[in-house]
């Protein structure tokens, strides 16, 4: 039987939910005999690209942009305050347009052969779909609800020209359809692969320094420090909590733009030593198993599988309802509390309820690993995730015939 060869690309490697999903993926499929896989990344930061060594060693890794070339842009990024730099920056992201655009189209060319299928994993390929003459899989991640109207007509065009879609929760499918009129046949509903025994088993390597945070009560939120994460949200409930008598610190593990906003609003609200900004953490499952409860506020998710790390760990979890992802692992609020997006006070409420009640907690983690759990096994879901690249069924290269038309 002749293995199917596919072209994983991803934008970057740097530490994020999709990249985590994408050497889930990478680990599960690597000894697959069926398959013969490449990835193809857009970023060669060696400091940034922490997921790096987590792609199977027998996989071939093909970088775009040189070592050399993003260590000068980012060089050039940083120095905001030479006028220069300033003046640099917008022109180097252009060379870098025209450049990927160039490369790729040489590659493609010159690997035309090569590949039976291109996966764009992060579908930050929507300029560049045109030059790959082959099938495309587009992954989407997050919901489109809260794009503007140009930026999804923009996104309608682009998504005509892949094979097939695949999306991560039955709310994103139901998106997919109602706002951009894709075809069902054409959209896949994959959950991400999810490696229970890792989890399950996995050892726990704690820093020395870490040990007295994880000997504390505490909560933990765990995410990018951007703002559609709602962090400002989560530093405020807080404060209630707080004035209310609630002992349990929050920690907050990551690192991103917010976090210059999230200090200034601790600082302002003298929480220093009850608010702790853990930063990023490759590891982040002794923090989460030894927390009490696990606190999300995000106004925008794909299927964040740190839900699932979570109750895995036997850490239930309460989690804004925003428009695609919490419900999928949740259910309505059978594995979990579920609170209307925005909603800070009653958000407040129902953690302090939480808090107090173990026997709800427990309840959660039981009815989730018996009821729930095996939909997310990496095993289903990479044997579902090969049935999508079977070229020879009807159905398909009817769906590719009339996409390449178009």
């Amino acid at each position: 039987m002749k293995k199917k060869r596919v072209l994983f690309y991803n934008g970057q490697l740097f530490m994020g939910g999709i990249e985590r999903v994408l050497t889930s993926y990478l680990q599960g499929l690597a000894n697959d005999e069926d398959l013969e896989i490449t990835v193809l990344i857009k970023e060669n930061d060696p400091e940034k690209n922490i997921f790096l060594t987590d792609i199977p060693k027998n996989l071939p890794v093909v970088f775009i942009k040189t070592e050399e070339m993003v260590k000068f842009r980012n060089k050039v990024k940083d120095n905001k305050k030479n006028i220069f730099c300033r003046l640099l920056y917008p022109l180097l992201l252009s060379y870098e347009r025209i450049y990927m655009k160039k490369w790729l189209k040489r590659f493609m060319c010159e690997n035309q052969d090569k590949f039976d299928v291109v996966i764009d994993f992060d579908m930050s390929l929507g300029k560049y779909l045109d030059i790959i003459d082959l099938p495309k899989i587009g992954w989407m991640h997050l919901t489109s609800k809260n794009r503007n109207e140009k930026k999804k007509k923009r996104l309608a065009k682009r998504l005509n020209k892949y094979w097939k879609i695949v999306v991560i929760c039955d709310e994103m499918k139901e998106e997919v359809k109602s706002i951009f009129k894709i075809p069902e046949e054409k959209i896949i509903r994959l959950y991400n692969p999810f490696d229970i025994d890792r989890v399950k088993k996995g050892k726990e390597i704690i820093k020395e320094e870490d040990k007295n945070y994880l000997k504390k009560d505490y909560i933990v939120a765990v995410s990018r420090l951007v703002k559609e994460k709602g962090r400002i949200d989560l530093v405020e409930i807080y404060n209630k909590l707080y004035k209310d008598g609630v002992q349990e610190k929050l920690y907050i593990l990551g690192e991103g733009p917010a976090r210059e906003e999230l200090e200034k609003r601790i600082k302002e609200l003298k929480l220093e030593d009850k608010i702790i900004l853990v930063g990023q953490k490759k590891n982040p499952l002794p923090w989460i198993k030894n927390a009490k409860i696990f606190v999300h506020t995000s106004y925008s998710e794909g299927l964040p599988t740190v839900f699932l790390e979570s109750m895995i760990l036997g850490t239930p979890v309460i989690t804004y309802d925003c428009p695609t992802g919490p419900k999928d692992i949740l259910g309505d609020n059978k594995y979990g509390v579920l609170v209307k997006t925005g909603d800070k006070e009653n958000f407040k409420i129902e953690l302090e309820k939480l808090l107090i009640d173990e026997e709800r907690r427990k309840k959660y983690i039981e009815d989730f690993y018996i009821e729930k759990l095996q939909e997310f096994n990496a095993i289903y879901v990479l044997k579902q995730f090969k049935k999508i690249l079977d070229f020879g069924d009807e159905r398909n290269e009817k769906i590719f015939n009339k996409t390449n038309r178009k």
